[in-house]
């Protein structure tokens, strides 16, 4: 571990169990440094809004508030070790706030209704593929981070007419008229020069990177001013995951099962449907 840190907190009598969350959380916080910089930064080079950056990143994967502001405290220890010992010139951590806990999150369209959009969606002759390929993954409840899979995490079964899909924590499954469609879509572009599958061309760049989420947003967008309908409001990653993971709770999936279909860990899992299910009393209520 970085310059001593863990071998300190051992020497100050630390207790194993939290000695082992500390170097769980500074495993995980240095392993997202380097999977955007693979040359790996040095803790006097790490900025803020690396933090930033991370505590979004496991925000997005579901991870609770509190669990958020212990991993903060962790991260702050550690760069205030640095600072203790000239390794760092400034601690990078020292002003970053706690996050404050919101309101609890609210079902915005039932998962009834996205089902149906997904048919209408499906039987739209003016919407493009990609357009289609964007609803049928997002009904299933995937990140921003979920769509930035490539070429070859993609597999085929054209005798089963299935697809399966191998994210970053969970392997997805399309199946029939989902399944076809996506794959007409994946084929469309198999000779583009990019490995990704969803892309964009960012601002004055000539070649296609990953998709951003303003790009799948437009899609969802679009479809909901098709719909409107259907929906009160336009439809967003956010709003179709708590939809998705509500209606897997509702049908009484196991917990391990919803953890693996949200690509998140149990905890998280279980955290993630207790604030949805009193954000929905909250609604009934009012």
């Amino acid at each position: 571990m970085p310059y001593g840190f863990i071998k300190h907190i051992e020497e100050k009598g630390y207790s194993s169990e939290t000695i082992r969350s500390y170097e769980r959380v500074v495993t995980q916080f240095f392993a997202y440094i380097k999977s955007f910089y693979p040359d790996n930064k040095e803790p006097f080079q790490i900025s803020s809004s690396d933090i930033k950056g991370y505590l979004k990143h496991q925000s997005e994967n579901e991870k609770s508030v509190s669990t958020i502001n212990k991993e903060l405290a962790i991260i702050k220890t550690m760069f205030h070790y640095f600072w203790e010992r000239d390794k760092v010139p400034v601690d990078p951590a020292v002003k970053i706030k706690r996050w404050k806990v919101k309101d609890k999150p609210s079902i915005e369209v039932p998962y009834e209704t996205i089902e149906l959009l997904l048919e209408k969606v499906l039987d739209n002759p003016g919407y493009s593929e990609l357009r289609k390929a964007v609803f049928i993954l997002a009904s299933k409840g995937l990140k921003t981070s979920d769509f930035r899979f490539k070429k070859g995490d993609v597999t085929d079964n054209i005798y089963e007419n299935t697809a399966i899909i191998q994210l970053n924590n969970r392997i997805l499954t399309l199946e029939g008229s989902g399944a076809a469609t996506f794959l007409g879509y994946y084929n469309s572009i198999a000779l583009t020069e990019t490995d990704y599958v969803f892309t964009t061309k960012p601002h004055g760049s000539e070649t296609l990177g990953p998709v951003e989420v303003m790009s799948i947003l437009n899609h969802l967008r679009a479809i909901s001013e098709d719909y409107k309908d259907l929906v009160k409001q336009p439809l967003t990653l956010v709003s179709m995951r708590r939809a998705y993971a509500f209606n897997l709770y509702e049908k009484k999936v196991p917990i391990q099962e919803i953890a693996q279909e949200l690509g998140i860990e149990e905890s998280s899992a279980s955290s993630y449907l207790k604030l949805l299910l009193e954000g929905k009393l909250i609604q009934k209520s009012s």
